[in-house]
Order: structure tokens, then C-alpha cells, then sequence
């Protein structure tokens, strides 16, 4: 009982002791709660000040970028006003312009102004301004910001332009026909259903295409049964617009470089129906090696894209000069191999289209003339309605006269995307010899010599300069310019600008080379061929790198080559000996194996002469015992005979045996795999078997199962029967125990 009271009282000790910690603990949890109130009110109003500064801060941002943009506004519509007032001024540079200013001056603000308001980089700019009077170059620039009308192409080979049009109207497109100059292009201004995703697209009834794509195919004018090449064919609008013009017949090649592009080449070929194309994925520049006999060649070569900037306007500030001299050099190395890849006495008479999206006269024209004047090409009229000719010459660069031919496309006048299209002909096989080369090259440089002749003396008999002389000293004295310009007038080193025109035509000038240095930019005279130079510089470097590259590889390569024939031909020589070897062992075992028949065939003989020697002692001792033991040698005659039989007979037994125990383990060996065999056959045929009685298992529980099934509907049927029965019994008992009570 006291130990009972005593463990009453401890855990009425504990408990007190434990009602008391929660106490404490929830006085100590009220003492920290109230601490964390006094910490959050100071905080917060720490923070009220901060706040309200951040609101502040960025209450003056947003008012900045306003302000910003306002003034960005501002600034474009004066940079558009200052645009046109010196594009006015340039049209008439003698009355309008300013004292003291120079045409220069006036240039040099009306580039930085596009440059910054229509964001071009310098290079690409200056091209531009190169290319074009001031006023048609803005007319160019505008033209290119904007976007160009979507145009799709019919595909004759699927369905009509016609009865397409009907169908993508009846899903609300609004559309019209192209152009007179072509039969099978449309128009699209706007659509209820994305275009590229309608069931005609997807069943090749049309492809999007630009309406400029159209005209290279156009010029190619291909026929059923030609051999054509599309060199550079990705992503295949004019490779899939040659096979319908060509209605599936003939040979079609698609080459491309790139891997990447070859999958939606592939696509829209199988999607257009184009059963007469092969694709290929080789270099352009190495294709003539392998395949030189097509009737025509189609290169679309890779450029610039400036006759695309409404398409990516990256163009604008990415592209340098220097690249595009790099693509025209890759330019001129193509259309050398799509001219040999091209078969001069075919049934296409030669022909060779070649294209691109670009503007610029070193992409376009100059590549041409190096084709002139390195392959037995010439130039002739691409058959095309649109567009305007190419330029013969181009600052202080003189091309072929037929190059005249070309036709340039441009986005401010044709309202499409800017492309060059140049039609050749092949008239022979085979490279232009160096001789031929430079014949034509003095001739033409004749030809120029004595145009500029004429042109000098023109500007000599011309009266109007020299009062143009005149009032510029006046001017001059008036306006009070640098003593440099005083002297050049001295030396009568001085220009006649008229701009009248829209399109900014020259009058004639006096010294030719001074006015493209101050009016066209960068890149004039000296500059223009200096950075030639260091572009062919950088070229040649780049072409002794590759080829120290590609002949250290080479050695590498053969040091390889080199390396694995050492190691083969040791390989062979281990190997022949470890053969010589084998060969030896065997040799001497098969020695060894006669060596012991042999031995023992002497061993026998020599037993046999011992013999024959006892028996000549065995007879020479009868004699001279007599006749007593002539009975007894004749016994051992006997005796010695039958041994030597025996010993014959053992000898033919043990080779007969080592006979009898190779056919034994001959026919044993044939018999395991016999037996092997006819284990694997039974084990089929059990297997069969199983499967042939499990199937016979089933098809009997189906017969057992049908059986039953027709047991238990007669039994069912003679139950019923009985049932009938017995009802009609009761019926007719009923009946007759009626009919009873009645009576």
C-alpha cells in the first residue's frame, strides 16, 4: 500500500510540474508575438518612405519614355522632311541651294539621315546610293520597308487557275490574276483561312511563291523530255514549276548543298506530283565532274538578298561589302560549273539561266562578264515582258554590251521583290584559252578608249560649260570659298550638275574621275578597286591556309596510310609464319609416324633373320647328329614356321585394326551428329505433335460441347412433348368428368 501511495504522488507531481511549463511556455510566446507586432509597425513605417519613392521613380521613367517617344516622333517627321527638302534641291541644285554649300555636303546629310531613319549601315548605303539618283534611291528604300502582296502559283499538273480561284474564293480569299505575263500565278490581298494550311495547298494544288521567282523559269523555258538541273533547288518553287512545265517527262535534277534544306525540297516535290525528279546533295561547284550533258541549267546562286528586304530586314544592318564580294566570287565559281555541267550540241541549244535575289551589280552583272570572258557563252534576250535591262556600265566598270540583255527587277518600279535574270548560251565546250581572253579584253578596252574620246571631245565643243565656269567663279567670289576650290577652278577641275529629272539624269562633266569621288560615296575610283584588292588578298590568304590545311592533312592521311600498312603487313607476316610453323609440326609428326613404321618393319625383319639363322644352326647340327635328330629339327621347323605365321597374322591384325578404329570414331562422329539431328527432328515432331493434339483437343471439346448442346435440346424438346401430352391428358380427363356429371 506505501508503495502504491508513493506512485500516486509522483505523477501528481508531474503532472503540476507539466502544467506549469505550458504556462511558461505560453507566456514566453506572448512576449514574442508582441515584440513581432512592434518589429512589423516599425518596418512598416520604414518602408512607407521607400515605397513612395519607388512609385515616384517609376512615375518618372514612364514620363521619360513618353517624353522619348514623343521626341523619337518628332525627330522621324523632321528626318522625312529633311529627306525630301534635299532630295528637292539635289533635282534643282542652281536655284535651290544654299550659299556656300556644296553637292557633297548636301550627300553626305542625305545618307546619314536614311541611315538613321530608315536604318541601313554605311556600307549598304553607299551601294545603294551608288546604284541610284538620290531620288529613286529613297523611292527604294520606302519600297523595300514595305510589305509586297502575297502571290501563289496553280499547278497545271493537279488543277486550273481557274477552278482554283472559284474554290479559294468559296472559302472567303480575295484574290485577282497576276500579271498578263503570266498564266498561272495569283494575287492574294486577304483571307478568312491561313493559306498555307487549306486542303488545296496541302493536296498540291498551288505552292507560295514570289511573283519574281516566277520570271528565271520563264527565261529557262523548259520542254518535255529535256534533261534539266536546278543547281542551288532548295526549297523547290521554281524546281517544282519546271516540272510542270516539262508535264512530268524528261529528267528533272534537284541539287542543294545544304542537308538541312534537301527535307523541304523533298516535301514540295512529292506534294506538287513531280513523278521526273531526282535529288541530290552534292557541291554546285564540283557538279560538272560527275554529270556534263544536261540540255539546261538552272542557278539560282546564293546572294545577298538585298533585292528582299521586305522579306528580312536584317539585310539592312548586317550585310557588308565585303561579303558581298566573297558571294560574288562563290558566284563566279558556280556559274562556271553549271555552264560545263551543260551540254552545248543537246537538244536545249545550251541554255543557262541564272538568277538572284539581289541588286547589286557585283552579284549580278559582273559575274556575267567573267563568264563572258572564261567560257564560249554569249548573252542573249531572256523572253520576258517585265523589267528593266542591265547595266553596261558601272562607275569606272565596262561589261560586254550584251549584257544589255539582262533584266533587273526592281521593288519600286515593278511593285515586286527586286531579282536579276540572265539568259546564256553555250556555243561550245570547254574554257576560253588565255589568248582568246585577252583579245577580247583589248578590244573592249578599245571600244571604251575611243567612246571617251568622242565624249571629250563633245564636252570640249560645248559652250555651255565654259559659262558655267564662269558663273561658279562668281559665285565663288561672292560666297568666299576655300583657296582649294579657287585653285581647281584655275586648273578647270569643275562639274555641271542638272537634276531636272525624276530619276536624277547627269549632264556632261568635265573630268569624270573627280565627280565619282565627291558624289558616290565610299567606295569611288581608287577606294572602289583598293578594297577589291584587299578582298582578293584575303581570299588568296584564305585559299594558301586551306591548301596548307588540306596538304597537312593529306600528310597526315598517308602517314596513317602508312602506318596501318606496316601494321598489316606484319600482321600477314606473323601469320604466314605462325602457318610455316603448323605446316613443320605436321611435316615432322608425319616423319616421325614413318619413321616408326619403318623401325618397326626392321625390327620384324630382323626377328625374321634371327629365325632363319637358328633354323640354319638347328639344320647344320641334324647333319651332324644324324638321323636321330632329324625328326626333332623337323619338329622345330614346323614349330618356326607357325610362329612366323603368327607374327605375320598379328601384324596385318594391328593395321587392320588402326584401320578399323578411324572408321570407327569417323562413323562414331557422324553417327553423334546423326543422332543430333534426328533428336532435333523428333523434338520438332513431338512439338508437332503436342500442338496437333491440343488442336484436336479443342476441336473435340467444341464436338463435345456441340454434342451436348444438341442432347440437351432434345432433351428439352421431349420434356416439352411430355408436358404437351400430359396437359392434353388432364384436358381430355376434365372433359370426359364434365361430359359426366352433365349426363
Amino acid at each position: 500500500m506505501s508503495s502504491h501511495k508513493k506512485n500516486m504522488k509522483k505523477e501528481k507531481n508531474k503532472e503540476v510540474n507539466e502544467e506549469e511549463e505550458i504556462e511558461e511556455m505560453e507566456v514566453e510566446n506572448e512576449e514574442e508575438n508582441e515584440e513581432n507586432e512592434e518589429n512589423e509597425e516599425i518596418d512598416n513605417e520604414e518602408r512607407e518612405p521607400e515605397e513612395n519613392e519607388e512609385e515616384e521613380n517609376e512615375n518618372e521613367k514612364e514620363e521619360k519614355q513618353n517624353d522619348d517617344l514623343d521626341e523619337r516622333i518628332a525627330n522621324i517627321g523632321d528626318a522625312s522632311l529633311k529627306i525630301q527638302n534635299i532630295v528637292s534641291i539635289l533635282s534643282d541644285f542652281k536655284t535651290k541651294r544654299e550659299e556656300g554649300k556644296s553637292r557633297s555636303t548636301y550627300m553626305t546629310e542625305l545618307k546619314e539621315l536614311c541611315k538613321s531613319y530608315y536604318e541601313y549601315n554605311d556600307d549598304i548605303c553607299d551601294l545603294i546610293f551608288n546604284l541610284f539618283p538620290p531620288n529613286e534611291a529613297i523611292e527604294f528604300m520606302e519600297a523595300s520597308d514595305s510589305q509586297k502582296v502575297l502571290t501563289i502559283r496553280a499547278n497545271s499538273l493537279k488543277t486550273k487557275r481557274r477552278e482554283l480561284a472559284k474554290n479559294l474564293i468559296s472559302r472567303g480569299v480575295n484574290l485577282d490574276p497576276l500579271a498578263e505575263w503570266s498564266k498561272v500565278g495569283l494575287k492574294i490581298y486577304s483571307s478568312s483561312v491561313p493559306i498555307g494550311a487549306t486542303p488545296e495547298y496541302l493536296s498540291g494544288q498551288y505552292m507560295l511563291q514570289s511573283a519574281s521567282s516566277f520570271l528565271p523559269v520563264l527565261a529557262l523555258d523548259p520542254h518535255p523530255g529535256d534533261k534539266i538541273l536546278d543547281m542551288c533547288a532548295s526549297p523547290g518553287g521554281k524546281t517544282t514549276y519546271i516540272g510542270q512545265l516539262m508535264k512530268n517527262e524528261g529528267l528533272l535534277v534537284a541539287n542543294d548543298f545544304k542537308k538541312e534544306r534537301i527535307k523541304s525540297l523533298f516535301f514540295n516535290i512529292h506534294r506538287m506530283g513531280i513523278k521526273n525528279s531526282i535529288i541530290t546533295n552534292y557541291d554546285g561547284r564540283e557538279f560538272a565532274k560527275l554529270f556534263n550533258k544536261f540540255d539546261r541549267v538552272l542557278l539560282d546562286a546564293p546572294c545577298s538578298g538585298l533585292g528582299v528586304i521586305s522579306k528580312d530586314k536584317s539585310v539592312k544592318m548586317n550585310r557588308t561589302y565585303k561579303e558581298i564580294l566573297n558571294n560574288s566570287r562563290l558566284q563566279k565559281e558556280l556559274i562556271l560549273a553549271a555552264i560545263d555541267s551543260c551540254n552545248a550540241k543537246g537538244k536545249g541549244d545550251g541554255i543557262i539561266v541564272y538568277s538572284t535575289c539581289s541588286i547589286s551589280v557585283e552579284e549580278n552583272e559582273w559575274v556575267i562578264d567573267y563568264a563572258l570572258k572564261h567560257r564560249y557563252v554569249k548573252c542573249i534576250e531572256c523572253g520576258i515582258e517585265i523589267g528593266e535591262p542591265g547595266l553596261v556600265k558601272f562607275r569606272e566598270k565596262h561589261f560586254h554590251p550584251s549584257i544589255a540583255n539582262t533584266r533587273r527587277i526592281y521593288p519600286h518600279i515593278h511593285n515586286i521583290d527586286g531579282f536579276f535574270i540572265a539568259k546564256l548560251k553555250k556555243y561550245s565546250d570547254g574554257a576560253k584559252i588565255k589568248g582568246d581572253i585577252e583579245k577580247a579584253e583589248t578590244e573592249s578596252k578599245s571600244k571604251n578608249k575611243n567612246k571617251k574620246a568622242n565624249k571629250k571631245n563633245e564636252e570640249n565643243n560645248d559652250v555651255e560649260e565654259d559659262v558655267v565656269v564662269e558663273d561658279y567663279e562668281n559665285n565663288l567670289e561672292e560666297n568666299s570659298e576655300p583657296e582649294d576650290i579657287q585653285e581647281q577652278i584655275k586648273k578647270g577641275k569643275l562639274r555641271n550638275y542638272n537634276l531636272g529629272d525624276d530619276k536624277g539624269k547627269k549632264s556632261k562633266k568635265k573630268n569624270k574621275k573627280e565627280d565619282d569621288e565627291e558624289d558616290d560615296g565610299i567606295f569611288s575610283g581608287e577606294e572602289y578597286e583598293k578594297v577589291e584588292e584587299d578582298v582578293e588578298k584575303e581570299a588568296n590568304k584564305k585559299k594558301l591556309n586551306q591548301s596548307k590545311k588540306e596538304k597537312n592533312t593529306i600528310k597526315e592521311k598517308k602517314k596513317d596510310i602508312s602506318k596501318q600498312n606496316i601494321k598489316e603487313k606484319k600482321e600477314i607476316k606473323n601469320e604466314e609464319a605462325k602457318q610455316k610453323v603448323n605446316q613443320k609440326n605436321v611435316i615432322k609428326n608425319k616423319k616421325e609416324e614413318k619413321e616408326k613404321d619403318k623401325n618397326e618393319y626392321d625390327d620384324d625383319k630382323e626377328a625374321k633373320k634371327e629365325k632363319k639363322s637358328k633354323k640354319n644352326k638347328g639344320e647344320n647340327e641334324g647333319k651332324m647328329k644324324g638321323n636321330k635328330s632329324s625328326k626333332k629339327l623337323n619338329m622345330k621347323k614346323e614349330e618356326i614356321e607357325l610362329e612366323e605365321e603368327e607374327e605375320e597374322e598379328n601384324y596385318k591384325l594391328k593395321s587392320s585394326k588402326k584401320k578399323e578404329n578411324k572408321e570407327k570414331n569417323d562413323s562414331k562422329k557422324i553417327s553423334k551428329e546423326k543422332k543430333k539431328n534426328d533428336y532435333m527432328i523428333f523434338e520438332e515432331e513431338e512439338e508437332n505433335k503436342k500442338a496437333m493434339k491440343k488442336i484436336n483437343n479443342k476441336n473435340k471439346n467444341k464436338e463435345g460441347n456441340k454434342e451436348q448442346e444438341e442432347k440437351e435440346e432434345k432433351d428439352e424438346k421431349l420434356i416439352s412433348k411430355k408436358r404437351k401430352e400430359s396437359e392434353n391428358k388432364e384436358n381430355k380427363n376434365k372433359d370426359k368428368s364434365n361430359k359426366k356429371k352433365k349426363k
